[in-house]
């Protein structure tokens, strides 16, 4: 029985604007990777939403998969505010900002992506999920809820040296510390995703000089409940926001 996706797409677009939940996530563990692609822009376009950044990641199968940032939930280090409503967790990440298009091409890998990067900066992921369960939802249902995305904070730009792996990832709320560990990141290193999702690229979230890129986790999501001021840092470099 195919799922109904118009059905599926209102309960997101409500979800998304009542900073609500929970949807049950079981109703989109059906959906294959393209439906979970057309409920997610559906969901923008109804909404009204632009992408203002793109978040990338790897599915299994090893498809690069991608989705929207929404451009009203990004900003500055020091002056973003997010509400904590829905809010999952947090994820200290290395972002990318393109200097040069990145072709859709089943040979493009980590040099061609270096080759086409302006320069890296450090921010923190914001993740919100609107289901009850998401790993209920499966990979394809993940996708057609932004893959978790809600927010991000963008903070100073990252003197790349080839490696971050090992570096002391912080965060702290209010002042109180809630994670410390080495980064380890998700997709192993920071250009994977980019890569992986260059040569699955969607014409909905191009690759062009200009966008800002998300890149993985370095410290998975930290879960956090509540309001207040969060500092986050890598390698003794900070970057900041306030959950309302």
């Amino acid at each position: 029985m195919q799922p109904d996706v118009t059905a599926l797409i209102a309960s997101l677009v409500e979800a998304q604007r009542r900073h609500a939940g929970p949807v049950d996530a079981s109703r989109y563990s059906g959906l294959d990777r393209e439906t979970g692609y057309s409920v997610q822009f559906s969901v923008m376009a109804a909404l009204g939403e632009r992408a203002g950044m793109i978040k990338t990641g790897i599915h299994a199968d090893g498809v690069g998969v991608a989705s929207p940032i929404y451009a009203g939930n990004v900003g500055q280090s020091g002056t973003l505010k997010l509400s904590g409503a829905t809010l999952a967790g947090l994820e200290v990440e290395i972002g990318v900002v393109l200097g040069k298009d990145i072709a859709a091409d089943a040979a493009v890998d980590e040099a061609a992506v270096a080759a086409a990067v302006d320069h890296y900066l450090l921010g923190i992921e914001v993740c919100a999920s609107r289901f009850s369960e998401r790993k209920a939802a499966g990979a394809n249902g993940g996708l057609a809820d932004n893959m978790s995305s809600y927010g991000y904070v963008i903070g100073p730009d990252w003197p790349w040296t080839g490696e971050v792996n090992g570096q002391d990832v912080q965060i702290a709320l209010d002042g109180k510390e809630i994670y410390a560990a080495p980064a380890k990141h998700g997709f192993g290193t920071v250009l994977a995703s980019v890569a992986a999702y260059a040569r699955h690229q969607r014409p909905e979230l191009p690759l062009k000089a200009g966008t800002v890129i998300t890149t993985g986790s370095l410290c998975g999501m930290v879960p956090v409940g509540g309001t207040g001021h969060v500092v986050a840092s890598l390698g003794g470099v900070p970057v900041e926001f306030d959950i309302v």
